[in-house]
């Protein structure tokens, strides 16, 4: 069954998480864009990739500590496929905004630099989220 998005889920996220998103107008702004031009469905797609994208930092970082994690080199191919590809759904969804908003997600997330990275973290983190909360609306129904 197909869920529908709606324009207050990540207050309703909020409540689930028992927490403030930290990039929730950012959030609100891939929403409001996938709802307006009928792509809900590349929505969930980002969700998926950034809540992937988080398990796969997890177990780098786990990785670094525990030496019994082979295969790193793998988990490191995978995490940048990945990370290519949501930076591709962020900027397909986003196509039909303004150049303004484009050029802010440019330099807030999608520069290679230090802070840009930091920032898109903070983001996907709030994406895993509302792909938990999706998960949890699904299992309860």
């Amino acid at each position: 069954m197909k869920q529908v998005l709606s324009e207050n889920i990540l207050d309703e996220v909020e409540v689930f998480t028992e927490s403030k998103l930290k990039r929730k107008e950012d959030v609100q702004l891939i929403l409001s864009a996938s709802i307006k031009s009928g792509s809900e469905e590349k929505f969930e797609q980002l969700v998926f990739t950034s809540k992937y994208l988080q398990g796969l930092m997890r177990v780098l970082k786990k990785g670094a500590e525990i030496s019994e994690i082979e295969s790193l080199d793998n988990v490191k191919k995978d995490l940048t496929e990945n990370m290519e590809k949501v930076v591709e759904q962020i900027r397909e969804i986003l196509d039909g905004e303004s150049a303004d908003v484009k050029t802010y997600f440019e330099q807030t997330y999608l520069l290679l630099t230090h802070v840009s990275f930091q920032n898109l973290n903070e983001l996907l983190a709030d994406l895993e989220w509302v792909k938990k909360f999706l998960n949890y609306r699904k299992r309860k129904s």
